[in-house]
């Protein structure tokens, strides 16, 4: 005797559980992404610079970036604390293309090439080059600087440098910059 076959659910109960798991599964891992996403958003405004932060600059490839571990750009700079002072000298370097305008943010006695000298440099580096400084505070005081260049003909370079600023006059000047660790 053959026994009965079982009685089989039938095709639509399926779908419908089917589909309830698919739509449940979405509504967690929709949950999750928004979450997330909020989360992002809501750290965002403690990392990122305002848009108005002319000294931070910035753009496409080079995010303003202000926080007490990392700041970052390419804008003009100041002498209102150590990284603005950094942007300065390199803003003065790539986009003034003046070693005079660069050293007006170092101290006179400063560990620093002569104005000739910063100037000879930037004769090497093609006009339309564009820059990006990355700058993080070390323990000691002084501040490792990432400087990377986009030249017009694609290609890019890396140049690491140990920097250290000082007070003078109420300003913050450059007293030093040291070749840093080889990013190479």
């Amino acid at each position: 005797m053959i026994p009965a076959p079982k009685p089989r659910p039938d095709r639509r109960r399926r779908m419908v559980v089917g589909s309830a798991a698919v739509v449940g599964t979405a509504a967690v891992v929709g949950g999750v992404v928004f979450s997330l996403e909020v989360r992002i958003q809501q750290a965002a405004p403690a990392t990122m610079a305002s848009t108005a932060d002319l000294a931070l600059g910035g753009g496409p490839g080079c995010e303003p970036t202000r926080s007490p571990e990392l700041v970052r750009g390419n804008g003009i700079g100041s002498t209102g604390s150590g990284p603005d002072a950094i942007l300065a000298f390199q803003h003065a370097y790539y986009v003034d293309r003046s070693g005079t305008t660069a050293r007006t943010v170092t101290a006179p006695d400063a560990w620093v090439s002569g104005a000739q000298t910063i100037d000879a440099g930037i004769a090497t580096v093609p006009v339309g080059t564009h820059h990006c400084v990355q700058i993080t505070p070390q323990p000691d005081g002084r501040f490792d600087v990432v400087v990377t260049e986009s030249r017009p003909d694609h290609t890019t370079r890396t140049y690491r440098q140990l920097v250290t600023v000082g007070p003078q006059d109420g300003a913050t000047v450059i007293t030093r910059i040291d070749p840093g660790r080889s990013t190479r």
